[in-house]
């Protein structure tokens, strides 16, 4: 009786290994030849699946995002129910820390992300999925800030975009200096300082030339 294969699953494992040679060897080595022996199967295996190099990259890369946003949406039930708990700062913050590299799970999604990120300007195809991943993260921000208002947790006087700008912004900084200075910068100083930041969200805005006693 011939052997079933579960295709979502062989891909699956094709993926990981493509995962595992970026991380240790850099994206470009994660050829068809090299992602068949790294997962201990023939070339013609992945060419059934796979039918170029390129091909197998791209998908990788949008498995570790789907990965990635799985594991963030896995929390959104706790999240919501601390909200309407009026845990809405603690809720908003362990959402926006999903999207840090602040354990080894989430080091790990982030070095592989680096390593095909690397690879954006010689494939078109690789920059346009770095660009809605990228998309995909201010639309968390957004997410965030709008749930805040909902909340009253946010100043009137604060303008949404250029919240969502700003949140954007520093947590693509959060990122780079765990990853490049993570013996500077710890995941409680960082978890810290992002409570601080959705905290003076409340604070109204003051532009100079306002009256400080109104």
């Amino acid at each position: 009786m011939p052997v079933r294969i579960d295709h979502a699953e062989r891909r699956s494992l094709l993926a990981q290994a493509v995962w595992r040679i970026a991380l240790r060897d850099g994206l470009r080595e994660a050829s068809v030849r090299g992602v068949a022996r790294e997962a201990e199967l023939s070339m013609g295996s992945v060419r059934y699946f796979f039918s170029t190099q390129d091909e197998l990259r791209r998908f990788a890369m949008r498995e570790l995002i789907d990965k990635i946003g799985r594991r963030i949406t896995a929390g959104a039930e706790l999240r919501l129910a601390d909200a309407h708990e009026g845990r809405v700062v603690e809720a908003a913050l362990a959402l926006l820390l999903e999207l840090l590299p602040l354990d080894e799970e989430r080091g790990t999604e982030a070095r592989i992300y680096q390593a095909f990120v690397a690879e954006a300007a010689n494939d078109s195809v690789i920059a346009e999925i770095r660009q809605d991943a990228d998309d995909g993260i201010r639309q968390q921000c957004r997410h965030t800030l709008d749930s805040l208002v909902e909340f009253g947790c946010m100043a009137a006087s604060r303008e949404v975009e250029s919240e969502t700008e700003r949140l954007h912004a520093l947590l693509d900084g959060f990122a780079a200096h765990l990853l490049a200075r993570p013996e500077r910068t710890s995941p409680a100083r960082v978890e810290g300082l992002l409570r601080i930041h959705l905290h003076d969200l409340c604070v109204p805005v003051r532009c100079p030339g306002d009256d400080p006693s109104s």
